[in-house]
């Protein structure tokens, strides 16, 4: 199974960890190749709509080279997961950016396109408020690349750190992460 992850930022905290969560628990059964694209404000520009792109340990920047490795990355994967935590009740800035350069994705595809084929996955946290929001920005935001086929993974954590987090609520989370893996291999085998 091949994976394209897109992180709406750089830190490692809660979002990233409930990825990691299934990611490993996809390993388990399935052999999984995985593309990650952390993304990062450019602080040389003042400019909002100009991000760079952390890939492999590179910074990319969004010009129409980086575009085209991550959309073929999204092209060649089975399995799409926008994962961002909620900054200001919504997804983050950089993510934003990006999903509005890819667009012009969307008028490539239409409802017969072969990204219909495709399974999405959303995956957000929060310590307060504007998850829903947040899953059904990103939600829609696969429906307009052409991915019908979206699960979903929302918590509310309390925390901003996943350090923080107690080991009662991180077991809750692996239990609901790893029913959501085996509904997710489920729906590619029988693909």
């Amino acid at each position: 199974m091949n994976i394209s992850v897109i992180y709406g930022g750089t830190k490692k905290a809660c979002t990233y960890n409930c990825v990691q969560l299934l990611l490993n628990s996809l390993k388990l059964t399935t052999p999984i190749t995985v593309k990650e694209f952390f993304l990062e404000k450019e602080i040389s520009n003042k400019s909002d709509r100009f991000y760079s792109c952390f890939i492999n340990g590179y910074f990319i920047y969004l010009n129409s080279n980086s575009l085209d490795y991550l959309t073929n990355s999204l092209d060649n994967s089975d399995l799409i997961i926008l994962a961002s935590p909620v900054i200001q009740c919504d997804i983050t800035a950089e993510l934003n950016s990006l999903l509005n350069h890819l667009f012009y994705k969307s008028i490539q595809y239409n409802t017969k396109s072969f990204m219909n084929a495709k399974m999405g996955l959303v995956m957000s946290t929060t310590a307060g408020a504007g998850l829903p929001t947040t899953i059904n920005n990103l939600k829609k935001n696969l429906f307009f690349l052409g991915i019908h086929n979206v699960f979903t993974f929302s918590k509310t954590i309390y925390e901003m750190n996943w350090e923080d987090v107690n080991l009662k609520t991180k077991l809750k989370i692996n239990k609901t992460i790893f029913k959501l893996s085996n509904k997710i291999l489920n729906k590619y085998a029988n693909s």
